[in-house]
C-alpha cells in the first residue's frame, strides 16, 4: 500500500474534546477509532490509516490521526438529466473551454458525472462582503449552461369535451360545441417570447399534428436564488407558458443541467469522519387553508390562492413545527438506494425496529389526516418535508425513504454510513488538516521501481561473481528477505511512504552487510586450515556479535524515532522507524539462520569438495599458496 507522499491523499488530526469536564477514557478513544475506521472502510476508501496518538505508559491517547490515500482535490457532481453529454465530451470542455487540463471526468452509476480537479478557486470578497471575484465553480456552471444545448419536445391534443348527462340541458352538446384548434408554430414562439426566450429554435414536426421540437441553450433550473429564497426555475416557467396556449399531452427534456454539487477532497473526508449524522423528524403544521374568520383577508400578505397553497407549508412564517415520537435511536439500518418512478434519484432507505415502526405509522397517519407535512432534518438542515396521501393513511412496515434535491450517489452513501455507524463517544476538534500531494508522480514512481529492480539485479550479480557460493547463498537469502518483508507489510499492514521506502533500502543494506561479514569470516577460517563445515560454523559465530550489536543499535534508534513521531504526530518519522525496525529484525533472521542453513547444505554436497568456490576471487591466489586444508569440505 502506498502512503500519502507516494499516492497523495488527505491528512487529518483530531483532538478529543472533554465533555462536562470528563476526560475521555481508553474505551472512549478505542470507540472513536473503531467508528472512524468503520466509516472510511464502508465508504470504500482503500487502505485508510486510523491511529491514536499522544498516549504513553499510564496515559490515554487524546488525538486521532486519519490518513486517506487518494482523497485529494475537489469534485463537482453534475447531471444533465439524460445521457446527452458524455464524460469524454465534458472533460474536453473543461480542457479546451475552461482551461483546466487537470480535470478528469467519470460517469457514476446513476448516470451523473463527477469532475475531479486539483482545486477550485473560491470567491474573493472585500471587507464589506461584496464579491470582487466570483468563484470558479459559479463561472463554470454558467459556461456549461450556455454551451450545451437543451432539447425539448412538447405535444398538444385537442381538449376533451364532456358529453352531457341524460336529462341535463345545461351541459355542452359535443355535436354543436365548437371544436378547438391545436397551437400553431407562432403560438409556441410567442409562449417562449413571453418568458424571455425568443432565442429558442422551434420546429413543428410535420408528420404529427401538435408536436413541436425546441432547441435552446442556457436553461437555468435552479429553484432558489443567491439568497436561498425559493424561485420558479426557468424550465418550469417555460412549461407553464406552454400550458397556457393549449392542452399539453406530453413534454420531454434532454440535456438540462439538473444537478450541480461541489464536494470532494478534504471537505468530503471531514464530513464523513468528524460528524455524527443526527436524524430528526418534526411534525410540520401548515398554515390554514381557510381564514380563521370571515372578516380577515385571506390568503394573507396579498398572496394568491396558488401561492398560498405552496407557501403555507414551505415558508417558516406560516407554519409551526413540533417534535415527534420518532426516535433516531430506533433506527436499525440505513442504506443508499435509488428511487422508483420516471426519474431515478439517489435516496437513503431507513429501516426502523418495532418501536420505531409503530411511531412512524402514528405520525404519518396524523400527517395524512390533517393534510400537514413530516419534515426530516439531518444535522439541523432540512432534507425533505413530504406530505402523505389521505387515501394511503399511515405508512406501515417500518421503512422510510428520505431524499433531497442535492442528493448525489456519493452523498447518500455518506449519510447512510453516518446514520448506521452511530454517535461518536466523544466530540472531536479538527486541529490539523491538509491535502498531501504525491512527491513522486506515477511515471516517476514507475521509473524508481525499475531503477530499484535493476540495482538489485546488479547487486546479486556482483555478490555471485565475487563471493561465488557464499554470494549465491546470500543472493537467495536476500530474495527470501524481500519476499518475507513484503508479506509482513501486507499482514500488519504497513503503508509504504517515501521515508518507508528509504528504510527498506537501508535495511537491505544491513542484510547485504551481514552476509559480507559472514563470507569474510568464513574465508579467514579457511585460511587458518579449518575444514569447510568448521569454517562456516566459526565464521557465523564470529560474525554474529558484530551483526547483533550493529542491528540492535539501529533498532534502538528506530524505537526512539517512533516514540518521537507518536508524540509529535509526525507520521513520516513513524513510518520510517517502523519499516526500518521490521527490516533490520528480518535481515538478522535471514542472514544468520537462513544463510547458515543454506550454506551448510551446499557444503555437504559435492560442491563442498571444491574450496575455490567458497573463496572470493581476489583471494584465490593466496589460497593456492597456502595450500588446501588437510580435511575436505565433507569431513
Amino acid at each position: 500500500t502506498l502512503g500519502l507522499d507516494l499516492e497523495g491523499g488527505t491528512h487529518l488530526v483530531y483532538r478529543a474534546v472533554p465533555e462536562d469536564g470528563r476526560q475521555p477514557t481508553q474505551e472512549d478513544m478505542e470507540g472513536v477509532r473503531n467508528i472512524i475506521d468503520r466509516r472510511v472502510n464502508e465508504f470504500g476508501v482503500s487502505e485508510a490509516s486510523v491511529q491514536l496518538l499522544g498516549g504513553s505508559a499510564g496515559t490515554v491517547p487524546d488525538r486521532v490521526l486519519v490518513q486517506i490515500p487518494g482523497q485529494t482535490g475537489a469534485a463537482i457532481t453534475l447531471n444533465f438529466g439524460a445521457d446527452t453529454v458524455s464524460a469524454r465530451t465534458l472533460e474536453a470542455f473543461f480542457h479546451d473551454n475552461l482551461d483546466r487540463p487537470d480535470a478528469k471526468v467519470k460517469q457514476n452509476e446513476n448516470r451523473s458525472l463527477t469532475v475531479q480537479l486539483d482545486k477550485i478557486r473560491a470567491e474573493v470578497v472585500d471587507r464589506n462582503g461584496n464579491v470582487i471575484t466570483p468563484s470558479e465553480a459559479d463561472a463554470w456552471r454558467e459556461a456549461i449552461i450556455d454551451w450545451f444545448p437543451v432539447a425539448l419536445q412538447v405535444g398538444y391534443i385537442l381538449p376533451d369535451i364532456i358529453p352531457p348527462a341524460e336529462g341535463d340541458d345545461t351541459a355542452v352538446d359535443p355535436v354543436t360545441a365548437e371544436v378547438g384548434t391545436l397551437p400553431t408554430l407562432e403560438d409556441v414562439q410567442a409562449a417562449f417570447a413571453s418568458v424571455g426566450r425568443s432565442d429558442a429554435d422551434i420546429d413543428q414536426v410535420e408528420a404529427v399534428d401538435g408536436l413541436f421540437s425546441i432547441l435552446l441553450k442556457g436553461i437555468d433550473t435552479r429553484t432558489t436564488d443567491d439568497e436561498g429564497n425559493p424561485i420558479l426555475g426557468e424550465d418550469l416557467r417555460i412549461l407553464n407558458a406552454l400550458r397556457e396556449i393549449g392542452t399539453v399531452q406530453f413534454t420531454s427534456s434532454q440535456g438540462a443541467l439538473t444537478q450541480w454539487i461541489i464536494g470532494g477532497g478534504i471537505q468530503e473526508a471531514k464530513n464523513l469522519i468528524g460528524k455524527t449524522a443526527q436524524l430528526e423528524f418534526r411534525y410540520r403544521e401548515c398554515g390554514d387553508l381557510l381564514p380563521p374568520s370571515s372578516d380577515i383577508p385571506w390568503p394573507p400578505d396579498g398572496l394568491s390562492v396558488d401561492e398560498w397553497a405552496s407557501a403555507r407549508c414551505t415558508n417558516p412564517a406560516y407554519f409551526t413545527e413540533s417534535a415527534t415520537e420518532i426516535d433516531a435511536a430506533d433506527l436499525d439500518d440505513a442504506f443508499p438506494d435509488i428511487s422508483g418512478g420516471g426519474i431515478p434519484r439517489p435516496v437513503v432507505t431507513l429501516v426502523f425496529n418495532d418501536d420505531g415502526a409503530d411511531a412512524f405509522f402514528d405520525v404519518t397517519d396524523r400527517v395524512a389526516r390533517q393534510g400537514d407535512r413530516l419534515a426530516i432534518y439531518l444535522d439541523g438542515e432540512e432534507l425533505v418535508a413530504p406530505g402523505v396521501d389521505q387515501a394511503v393513511g399511515g405508512i406501515s412496515g417500518g421503512r422510510a425513504i428520505i431524499e433531497g434535491g442535492s442528493f448525489t450517489a456519493e452523498g447518500v452513501r455518506t449519510i447512510a454510513i453516518q446514520l448506521r455507524s452511530g454517535a461518536l463517544p466523544v466530540a472531536l476538534d479538527l486541529i490539523q488538516e491538509r491535502n498531501v500531494d504525491a512527491v513522486l508522480g506515477k511515471e516517476s514512481l514507475e521509473r524508481s521501481l525499475v531503477a530499484g529492480g535493476v540495482g538489485l539485479v546488479l547487486l546479486l550479480m556482483f555478490m555471485i561473481a565475487y563471493y561465488k557460493i557464499p554470494g549465491l547463498v546470500a543472493s537467495i537469502a536476500l530474495i527470501a528477505y524481500m519476499v518475507m518483508l513484503l508479506a509482513i507489510f501486507k499482514m500488519i499492514p504497513v503503508t509504504l511512504t517515501l521515508s518507508g521506502a528509504a528504510a527498506v533500502i537501508l535495511s537491505l543494506g544491513f542484510a547485504v552487510d551481514a552476509n559480507i561479514l559472514i563470507a569474510e569470516r568464513t574465508k579467514e577460517e579457511l585460511r587458518s586450515g579449518r575444514s569447510l563445515l568448521a569454517a562456516i560454523s566459526a565464521g557465523f559465530d564470529r560474525a554474529w556479535p558484530s551483526i547483533r550489536d550493529g542491528n540492535v543499535s539501529t533498532i534502538i534508534v528506530a524505537l526512539v524515532l517512533f516514540w518521537f513521531g507518536d508524540r509529535f504526530s509526525t507520521s513520516v518519522m513513524q513510518g520510517f522507524a517502523l519499516t526500518l525496525a521490521i527490516g533490520v529484525l528480518l535481515s538478522m533472521f535471514t542472514a544468520f539462520f537462513a544463510s547458515r542453513l543454506l550454506l551448510r547444505l551446499v557444503a555437504t554436497s559435492r560442491l563442498g569438495n571444491n574450496l575455490n568456490l567458497f573463496v572470493p576471487v581476489r583471494d584465490r591466489g593466496h589460497q593456492d599458496q597456502q595450500g588446501e586444508p588437510a580435511v575436505g569440505g565433507n569431513a
